[in-house]
């Protein structure tokens, strides 16, 4: 049996114009089935994940003069603007399984993408005009965390059992 997830990601500062941002061969390129995520769209996601925080068209970023993302034209009006390209790759090799395992990952993944880049947008004053060395070692940090977390949720689990 075979398991594979990737995620491939470009950002360029555009609106979804280029055709091959991730420079994908002519196989991969018939394939790939294109998803605009619209990060303003309550609906990309579950109501249960829904934070007022967290929500685009209500954040302003006093630091980085960004936002709200608050018209139905936003995508063709704010500036700067940037597009994060994704290739999802999704290999679940397991016969009568297969095909609904990659859907559900799929979809699961582009509600991930479209609450991450929500976060993302609305923690603009965290992190604008950071160096790039303390965006890195913010990254490192929250790396830690994130493996920490992980490891109790793990311990936790198996205390149970």
């Amino acid at each position: 049996m075979t398991f594979k997830v990737v995620t491939e990601t470009m950002h360029l500062a555009d609106r979804a114009e280029t055709e091959n941002a991730l420079n994908l061969d002519a196989k991969v390129l018939a394939q790939r089935v294109v998803e605009h995520i619209d990060v303003t769209n309550d609906k990309e996601f579950s109501a249960a994940l829904y934070k007022e925080s967290e929500d685009p068209k209500l954040y302003k970023a006093t630091k980085a003069e960004r936002g709200p993302l608050s018209t139905e034209d936003w995508m063709e009006t704010c500036e700067p603007v940037m597009t994060c390209y994704k290739l999802l790759t999704v290999e679940f090799g397991w016969w009568g399984f297969q095909t609904a395992v990659e859907r559900y990952i799929h979809s699961t993944m582009r509600e991930v993408f479209a609450v991450f880049h929500r976060q993302l947008f609305c923690d603009t004053d965290g992190w604008f005009g950071m160096t790039i060395e303390e965006l890195r070692a913010m990254e490192d940090d929250t790396a830690k965390k994130l493996i920490d977390k992980r490891n109790q949720e793990l311990a936790s689990k198996t205390e149970s059992n």
